[in-house]
């Protein structure tokens, strides 16, 4: 278990360095990432809010709804 632990520590602070020099190195490739993640995240949210919704309605309104 505390081997476990060692290794996802030290994979997070690995991958935090990475990033960082990733920054660095290519500023806008990292921010036009950041930014597509962002757009995705938002879209994956509001598609399961609408999914959500539907399927707290009745069955019959949710067929209205369609």
């Amino acid at each position: 278990m505390t081997k476990t632990l060692g290794v996802l520590i030290g994979g997070i602070f690995i991958g935090a360095v990475a990033v960082e020099v990733i920054r660095k190195k290519y500023p806008e490739a990292l921010n036009k990432l950041c930014a597509k993640t962002r757009e995705i995240a938002s879209g994956a949210r509001e598609a399961f809010r609408k999914g959500y919704r539907g399927a707290k309605q009745s069955p019959k309104a949710a067929k209205s709804s369609a």
